[in-house]
Formats: C-alpha cells, sequence, structure tokens
C-alpha cells in the first residue's frame, strides 16, 4: 500500500475534463511566454518614464501621470492573471513545481499588499508648533475645494466640498470649473500646477476684513519685514521672528512660556501694542504705534519699526506659471468671481460677498482625522561645527498624556501610525519655526513582507530541486 504525499492531501482529485478544455486554451493564451514579455516591457517602459517625470518634476507628479495612472494598473492586473494562468496552466502539480508555485505566489501578495496600501494607506504631513494648538489631523497631498459660508462674517458653515485632482484633470478657459453653491457664481478659468505667487496686501472696503500691518523687526545683525494680516476681523494673525512671536487681533490667551509682541486695534482704530516676556503674564511695555513709530523690545536688541497699517485690508496673489516645480512654487487657480478675476493659492481661501452670505472658498490639501492629539513640546536641532547645517534635530512630542522623542532615525509607533522626522521650517534669522514630521499607515505592508518570504522560500526550494534532481517520493 502506498502513502499518500503532501500534495497528493492538499490538490484536488482531477479537473472535470469538460473544463479543462474549455479554460485550456484561455489559460494557455495569459500563460505565455509572449505575453510575459509584453507586459514585461509595458512595465519596464512605465517604470522609465516614471523615473524621467520624477527627475523633471517631483514624486507627486510623477505618482498621479504614471504610477497611478490607468496604463500601470492595466500592466499589473495582466502580470497577476498571467502569473495565476501560469501556476494553473502546470496542473497537475508535482514537487519539483514547489519552488515555482512559492515564487509566483509571491509576486501576487506583493501586488496585493501594494493595492492595499495604495487604497487605504495614509501618507501625509503633521507641522507642530510651540505656540500652537494639539493637532489631531494628517495632511495628505490629495487636494479639495471647500466653501463654507456665514451671514455675519463668524461662524461658518460648510455647504460644498469636493476632492479635485488638477493635474489629472486641468481646468482651461475653453472647460471653465464651476462650483456650484447656492447663492455663489464662483468660476475656475485656469490651474495652474507650479505657480509662483507674490502676495499684495491692500485696502478693502468690506466690514468683515480684518487690519494689517508691515512691520520690521531688526538689530544689529539681522533684519525681517515682514506682513501680519488678519484674513477676517475675527481670526488671530501670528508671526514667529527669532525669538519673538508677534501677533495681532483674534481670540487671544497669553501663553507665558514665549516672548510675544501683541498687537491689537482699539476702538479709535489705533494700533496698540504690547510686549510680553517669558515667564511674565504682564506686559512690561505698552502704548499705541502709527506708521514710522520704533520700539525696542528687551529680546537681542531687537527693534520693532511700524512700516504701515490698514485698519481693513485684504490679501491677494500675482501669480507666474512655471514649467516646473521649485520650492516656492504652489498649485494655484485663476478664478473669477463678482465679475473680477484674481488667483486663489493652494491652502489659501478668497472671501465672496453677496446680497445675504459671506462664502470662504478655499482650495487645500486633503486631511483626515489622525485619532489622537499630538503637540510639540521642544525642538532640538545640532549643526554641523562651524556651519548653519543642520546635522541632526529631533522633537519631544506629547500624546495621549505620553511624551516621546522623535529623531530622524527614532520614529514613533502609535495606533497603527509611524510618525517619522521629515524636516523642519525656519525663519531667515535662523530661528526654527516648526517641526514637520511624516505620517504613514501602511496596511499592505505585511502582505508585502510575506510575499517576500514567500518569494525567499521559493528560491530555497529552486536550488534544492536543482541539486537533488532525483528526489522522489517515498513509498512502501
Amino acid at each position: 500500500m502506498k502513502d499518500k504525499n503532501w500534495w497528493q492531501v492538499f490538490a484536488p482529485k482531477k479537473w472535470p475534463e469538460s473544463s479543462f478544455r474549455v479554460f485550456r486554451p484561455v489559460i494557455r493564451f495569459f500563460a505565455s511566454l509572449k505575453l510575459a514579455v509584453v507586459i514585461i516591457a509595458v512595465l519596464a517602459v512605465l517604470i522609465s518614464v516614471g523615473t524621467f517625470v520624477e527627475a523633471r518634476f517631483d514624486a507627486w507628479t510623477a505618482k498621479q501621470l504614471v504610477y497611478n495612472s490607468v496604463w500601470m494598473y492595466c500592466a499589473l492586473g495582466l502580470l497577476v492573471t498571467s502569473l495565476v494562468a501560469v501556476i494553473a496552466d502546470r496542473w497537475p502539480w508535482k514537487p519539483r513545481h514547489a519552488a515555482f508555485i512559492f515564487a509566483h505566489v509571491g509576486i501576487i501578495m506583493i501586488v496585493f499588499g501594494a493595492l492595499l496600501t495604495q487604497l487605504y494607506g495614509v501618507d501625509g504631513i503633521i507641522r507642530l508648533t510651540r505656540t500652537a494648538e494639539a493637532v489631531n489631523e494628517v495632511q495628505l497631498q490629495d487636494t479639495q475645494l471647500t466653501v463654507y459660508r456665514s451671514r455675519t462674517g463668524d461662524g461658518y458653515d460648510k455647504v460644498y466640498s469636493e476632492e479635485v485632482n488638477f493635474l489629472k484633470k486641468p481646468v482651461s478657459a475653453k472647460e471653465p470649473f464651476l462650483i456650484k453653491a447656492k447663492g455663489l457664481h464662483f468660476e475656475l478659468l485656469e490651474s495652474i500646477p507650479y505657480g509662483l505667487a507674490q502676495t499684495r496686501i491692500e485696502a478693502s472696503p468690506a466690514a468683515q476684513s480684518g487690519s494689517a500691518v508691515r512691520f520690521q523687526l531688526a538689530n544689529a545683525n539681522v533684519s525681517e519685514i515682514d506682513w501680519l494680516i488678519q484674513r477676517n476681523a475675527f481670526e488671530r494673525a501670528e508671526k514667529q521672528v527669532g525669538p519673538v512671536l508677534v501677533t495681532m487681533g483674534g481670540l487671544w490667551e497669553r501663553r507665558p512660556e514665549i516672548n510675544e509682541i501683541r498687537l491689537y486695534q482699539n476702538e479709535k482704530q489705533q494700533l496698540n501694542y504690547a510686549l510680553y516676556s517669558k515667564d511674565n503674564q504682564n506686559p512690561y511695555k505698552k502704548g499705541t504705534l502709527t506708521e514710522g513709530d520704533r520700539i525696542q523690545t528687551a529680546w537681542m536688541g531687537l527693534e520693532l519699526r511700524t512700516l504701515q497699517f490698514l485698519t481693513k485690508a485684504i490679501q491677494k496673489y500675482e501669480v507666474r506659471s512655471l514649467d516646473r516645480p521649485t520650492p516656492a512654487t504652489r498649485a494655484s487657480l485663476k478664478v473669477r468671481y463678482n465679475g473680477q478675476e484674481s488667483y486663489l493659492v493652494l491652502n489659501d481661501y478668497i472671501k465672496v460677498f453677496t446680497d445675504e452670505w459671506v462664502y470662504l472658498v478655499a482650495y487645500h490639501h486633503k486631511k483626515i482625522p489622525l485619532g489622537f492629539d499630538i503637540s510639540l513640546r521642544n525642538f532640538k536641532k545640532t549643526d554641523y561645527p562651524g556651519t548653519m547645517r543642520a546635522m541632526a534635530y529631533e522633537s519631544e512630542v506629547q500624546f495621549d498624556d505620553q511624551r516621546a522623542t522623535i529623531s530622524m532615525n527614532e520614529p514613533l509607533k502609535h495606533q497603527g501610525y509611524y510618525i517619522y522626522q521629515a524636516s523642519f521650517e525656519e525663519s531667515p534669522n535662523g530661528g526654527v519655526t516648526a517641526s514637520i514630521l511624516s505620517v504613514n499607515r501602511d496596511p499592505g505592508r505585511i502582505w508585502k513582507y510575506l510575499g517576500s518570504l514567500v518569494m525567499c522560500v521559493g528560491i530555497i526550494l529552486l536550488f534544492y530541486f536543482r541539486y537533488r534532481p532525483h528526489v522522489r517520493p517515498r513509498s512502501t
């Protein structure tokens, strides 16, 4: 009596002969070497094009136009179909087919894991500052349009939201994009993927507009000139300049751990100021500012000078389209509303007034809930000796009543997320203004690891059967 071997135990007894005849030509077609060569050639071309696009533009452009294209999905789908057909074509399987089957199954598992990552994975960033509240959302690279409205300019309600991809589906003047929100006629005339935007601040006639001040903060070594603008009368504006935070308007609560210059408009529409030193709740100097005034501060010999003050102001952009991205470019839209044309840049908004409503039309990166709050407690940067170049940097963060240090080589693992120290933002005078953390969640990671392991098993079995070609199952 002969013992059953492992492949006989788990394999079906026999394919139905009629079904086998019907599917055999189809299986042979997808399992053919010619088709495999075509699939590999197509994948090679797509990867080459993707590499070229990434080198000329950036990784996001290559991902959207090549790696996430219909052509790539079709090529990978044909690859998986071909692999399954090749496995089926070897039926009935024998022990020597084990290496072959394991290798092909491993590739299928890796492709499946990549599909899970694409559909359900998270790859975004978190921007943390020491002066801001805790963050509980992840910013993705996907973009969307959102419209809010209010009757008074305060307490806005969302009335429209749509995810958009103007890289894949650009907008032109021949086919404008109309935002459909009640009582609003807002047209997108042109999408500019790589726009170089210049800010222009000017006086606004609208009563709900906020104020703006152009200031200079300088000492013997540094000088920074910038605008501080309230986008509406209820919004707080802030700017970190070296050791001091400059804030204006909006809801405000003194945080004693920072040096602060507080600006606000009084009932006579004059610009008032108050200077707060670190660890002090009360100001050590306060008063009224007019254009041209100079105020000495207690921090590194810095002097505050008011260059221009607008009681009601609006921020506008002039955008120049570039052929390829640079660190200064931002995706932008040329728009038309209320009979006038303007520009809307990414992560900003335009305020539109109608007879009954005040609308905010925002073009911004998509955000999703993180599932927990995270805040920055401290940021440490170490430079190369004798230079201003960062050698290492790390963030001390607080989350769920816990603290952890995230460095360049030590990510934080929490609730399925991997949070890495990606970069930081620096002001012109060398001070760190924000820590940038990369957030990743990959539900397909386990399938990729298992697929790689299965492929390795297949390779080991390949060498095993190659050097023991006469192995046969024992019988009694």
